[in-house]
């Protein structure tokens, strides 16, 4: 195919990567690298300049957010002042988008589809979304590169090319990872136990993972329990996250009301009096009082997040601006399309893999539902992933001619 032998290949893909690279630091300068921030933001600044992990002083230590982001925020701001931190975050996440695509093709390759990897890699370098959101400060931005560079090493050992140093490499990003973004936690444990299963690795070795991603990962479950004098494995909002999917601004279905606008400005007031943690009783109890007067409100709360995080949340619903009908709304629809048609694909022709893409896609999808999905970044979290199956439909369906070739992914040597 002419369209492949012109573009599917290093050097055409590294020429257009290196423009897109050059055209988003543009596109920073002419905004005068402009860029939102969040939580993290406010602890790198607190970490930075007094030298404590906390969200807001008043209260001292805080456990509101994982440290991975953070403590690379707060990195720059040490070198480059708090005014001039920004520019070179945004510019080092500009670096990290160029990275990622390459990742990807890497990972492809490892498993003899190299075509599929680079559509996977453009579908990634010609995203809105992605294009963008290099410029925000959140954590998606490190948590997309470190968990694609986990996914890479994690090939590795699925077509075991397996040594020491990568055992021990896979075992501490798989705690960076976990330290970065929770809601890849179960899913890590998932594929790490697949290898077991089949016969990718030994039990041992399995065990190996689990200890020195264990160990990588206490220092922050012993800081927490120091701090708090309680167990904080994770992070500490947890009802807050399960409230926030209940209040009026982020409710897309009109019929759902769960509370007044008098009663959250209320408990707004109330929060904003206390820490974190008096905080989460707080939104503990007022979540347990929505249940007690509608006990299918998790359910209507579920269905208005699923909504959010597959298509668009509430801010961005009524916002029909060419950036967010183009950019976004419609781009997002014709790959929720996608995916759905390459799921109904790989049903026909591979139940394993169909299976196990669901669970994948499952894993992402209903933490947020439980808890609230109003961000976009949830979505791009797993985005890349959900194109770059995209891709590999594309690949088997356009590409491959031979049909005993026709799907090259297969489960096998399994227990």
């Amino acid at each position: 195919m002419r369209f492949a032998n012109v573009f599917l290949n290093w050097k055409t893909f590294l020429i257009i990567n290196v423009l897109i690279f050059l055209i988003k630091i543009f596109f920073s300068v002419y905004h005068k690298f402009d860029a939102q921030y969040f939580e993290d933001w406010r602890i790198a600044k607190n970490i930075a300049l007094n030298s404590i992990y906390s969200l807001d002083l008043r209260y001292g230590s805080s456990a509101y957010k994982l440290p991975v982001y953070p403590l690379f925020l707060s990195l720059f701001i040490k070198l480059f002042g708090v005014l001039g931190a920004v520019k070179f975050i945004i510019i080092t996440q500009h670096i990290f988008y160029f990275i990622i695509p390459v990742v990807i093709i890497k990972i492809f390759d490892n498993l003899n589809l190299k075509v599929a990897g680079f559509l996977s890699a453009y579908f990634f370098i010609f995203s809105p979304s992605y294009f963008y959101y290099s410029n925000i400060l959140e954590a998606t931005n490190l948590f997309i590169l470190f968990f694609a560079i986990w996914i890479y090493f994690y090939s590795e050992l699925w077509i075991k090319k397996t040594s020491s140093w990568k055992l021990i490499i896979f075992s501490v990003i798989t705690a960076v990872v976990a330290l970065t973004q929770v809601v890849a936690i179960p899913l890590m444990v998932l594929m790490i136990v697949l290898l077991c299963f089949y016969k990718k690795l030994s039990l041992k070795n399995i065990a190996v993972i689990f200890m020195i991603a264990g160990i990588c990962y206490s220092p922050w479950v012993i800081r927490n329990y120091i701090s708090f004098d309680k167990l904080i494995v994770s992070k500490s909002p947890v009802w807050q996250n399960v409230y926030l999917g209940y209040v009026s601004e982020y409710q897309i279905l009109s019929d759902n009301q769960f509370i007044s606008k008098k009663d959250e400005e209320k408990i707004a007031d109330q929060i904003s009096a206390n820490n974190e943690f008096v905080g989460e009783h707080i939104y503990e109890n007022e979540v347990h009082k929505i249940i007690e007067a509608d006990q299918w409100a998790p359910f209507k709360k579920g269905i208005n997040n699923m909504i959010s995080l597959w298509y668009v949340p509430k801010r961005y619903f009524d916002d029909n601006g060419l950036s967010i009908l183009i950019g976004r709304k419609a781009y997002v629809v014709l790959i929720d399309i996608l995916l759905l048609v390459s799921l109904l694909y790989f049903f026909k022709n591979n139940k394993q893999l169909f299976l196990f893409l669901c669970v994948v896609f499952a894993g992402f999808t209903f933490p947020y539902l439980i808890g609230h999905a109003a961000n976009i970044r949830f979505k791009l979290d797993f985005e890349w992933i959900q194109t770059s199956v995209i891709a590999l439909w594309i690949y088997c369906r356009f590409f491959i001619t031979r049909k005993d070739a026709e799907l090259p992914l297969n489960f096998e040597n399994k227990m």
